[in-house]
């Protein structure tokens, strides 16, 4: 068989570009520490690779979302607890406000001490979020919920509620409603009555004068009422922040069920994507040689030329 010298040529030529294109895939696997560079390497792997990287991303976004919602409720608790306890002090103020040794003046002082607990409730009420976001306005938490006017603070927010998914299987609501948490409170009477009205009634009781014994049995009456409104507004407050801490518990289960499946889904995606670095470093020590060889080789079977020899 006869073999001309252009056709040698060319097969050296291809035996170089071969090994240099080994060569240099090789070399961008080391760079990047990916086996797999473009889906031809292995399109089962490309595949599945692609499948474990959304599964990553899907889990990632779940741990953001939890971690925004646990932040949110943490928040919420907060401002809740906070009015518990002004709830309480009011409590024992209505208390004090009708021992029979108080006057006038000492009643009106206690009233003062009740309104500056109502204003740090309205405060409260309208309490926000890390991103400004208002915490107890339902779905319009970008729109300020307590509103104080003249005839009483008036809420504008909504009864809606916000669920974000913390799994593929599972929402937690965030954003309670107003008007549950601090407006439709029973009273006594069997109607609702917000707890800024309750704050409101015990004021003006304890700022009416008593100069006789009627007016001294108006007062003991309103203080009688003012307590059980303030037991049926307790009652709803920890109510609220039961539920607050119960959603809490959720998401962190929740979260450490995510962080064990976003750990076993990393570790499959590096088993399929990863490179294994001393394979890797072998083979291309290995057809570093072989590159070098076949230049070698071209250079030698050049020379072999009848011309070399006339």
């Amino acid at each position: 068989m006869r073999v001309s010298t252009s056709q040698v040529f060319r097969n050296g030529v291809e035996s170089i570009q071969r090994s240099q294109q080994d060569l240099s895939r090789t070399q961008l696997q080391l760079g990047s520490g990916k086996r797999i560079l473009s889906p031809s390497d292995d399109p089962s792997g490309a595949v599945k690779s692609l499948q474990l990287t959304s599964a990553v991303g899907k889990l990632e976004q779940y741990e953001r979302n939890a971690l925004s919602v646990t932040q949110r409720l943490r928040a919420s608790e907060t401002v809740v607890s906070s009015v518990v306890d002004g709830l309480q002090r009011v409590r024992e103020l209505v208390v004090q406000g009708n021992n029979g040794s108080q006057t006038n003046e000492t009643r009106a002082m206690i009233a003062g001490e009740i309104a500056q607990v109502r204003e740090e409730l309205l405060q409260l009420a309208n309490s926000q979020d890390a991103n400004g976001e208002y915490l107890f306005a339902g779905l319009r938490s970008w729109e300020q919920p307590f509103i104080d006017e003249e005839n009483g603070v008036r809420y504008a927010g909504d009864d809606g509620q916000r669920a974000v998914q913390i799994s593929a299987v599972r929402t937690v609501p965030v954003g309670d409603s107003g008007q549950r948490v601090f407006m439709e409170i029973p009273n006594g009477e069997g109607e609702e009555q917000s707890l800024f009205e309750t704050y409101a009634r015990i004021i003006e009781a304890l700022e009416s004068p008593t100069t006789d014994a009627e007016s001294r049995a108006d007062l003991n009456d309103a203080m009688g009422q003012a307590l059980g409104d303030l037991d049926q507004a307790l009652g709803r407050l920890l109510e609220t922040r039961t539920s607050l801490g119960a959603r809490m518990n959720t998401v962190e289960t929740q979260s450490r069920v995510n962080e064990d499946q976003l750990l076993q889904v990393k570790t499959a995606l590096s088993e399929v994507q990863d490179l294994d670095y001393a394979e890797a470093i072998s083979r291309f020590n290995l057809q570093q040689t072989a590159l070098q060889a076949a230049q070698q080789t071209f250079v030698q079977v050049q020379r072999l030329s009848l011309f070399n020899f006339l």
